[in-house]
């Protein structure tokens, strides 16, 4: 048994806001002590005092954070069980003039950290048995939207990256999932709610409303949990029947629903 009386123990990146506060939570409530990271600890003030977190700043895609990611949750709870690397950038522009900076530093940011962050959790899970790495993708990984090709692009790569690695790592029990959100109200996202883009986007929705960050944090805590024992190399798409379509039409208008 791990700290305070934690039994399983988790990092958490990106994990102050958003999904990343959402999936802390969720898994503070099921039991885990949390490693949650993110760029500064500014914006941990919603984590309870006494709480099994473990508020730590960093850029994740520097080798030397997801090596002390680790190890801070080592040393507080003895153990990694899972690992949900969540953090991520978007990135827009036209194809022809945008500087190419953007794109690699969304390689940086949603391919490579993603990377460092599955080889620095291999050898703790291990220890233990196994465990299970969480990647959040997106829907914008399984297809092509107008002016967004950086994001698109380094969101397919990491679905890939999470398939490679589920085969890689299968014998060292040690699962390895993606899960592709759909239009998911956060810090990235609230400017577009109210606005014509949020509309549309809202539009193309079958479910006719944006997610919510707390469930995309259940899909993400299921991958994680033993109840997924036999599913790896996942790319599982919550987003509310969006990759259900082709695209030739619009879904029934009508208002949101939930559950």
């Amino acid at each position: 048994m791990g700290a305070a009386g934690v039994q399983r123990a988790a990092i958490v990146t990106g994990g102050a806001s958003g999904i990343g506060r959402s999936t802390v939570e969720l898994l503070v409530e099921r039991g885990y002590g949390v490693v949650a990271v993110d760029l500064t600890t500014d914006n941990f003030g919603w984590v309870p005092e006494g709480a099994p977190v473990v508020p730590m700043a960093g850029d994740v895609t520097d080798e030397g954070v997801n090596s002390a990611m680790v190890a801070a949750c080592m040393e507080r709870f003895g153990r990694l069980d899972v690992s949900v690397l969540n953090a991520g950038i978007p990135g827009s522009g036209s194809l022809e003039t945008l500087d190419m900076a953007v794109l690699d530093r969304c390689y940086q940011l949603n391919v490579r950290a993603v990377a460092l962050g599955i080889r620095a959790a291999i050898a703790p899970m291990r220890s233990v048995g196994g465990g299970s790495i969480v990647v959040t993708a997106s829907t914008a990984g399984l297809g092509g939207e107008k002016g967004r090709w950086p994001y698109n692009t380094t969101k397919a790569a990491v679905l890939n990256l999470v398939r490679s690695a589920s085969i890689d790592l299968a014998l060292d029990r040690i699962r390895v999932n993606a899960i592709c959100p759909g239009p998911v109200r956060s810090g990235m996202t609230d400017k577009h709610l109210g606005t014509d883009v949020g509309e549309g986007l809202r539009r193309m929705i079958p479910m006719q409303r944006w997610g919510d960050p707390d469930e995309v944090a259940a899909a993400i805590v299921f991958l994680a949990s033993p109840e997924a024992s036999f599913i790896t190399g996942v790319a599982l798409p919550v987003d509310g029947g969006v990759s259900a379509g082709n695209g030739h039409s619009l879904p029934p208008q009508g208002e949101g629903v939930r559950g």
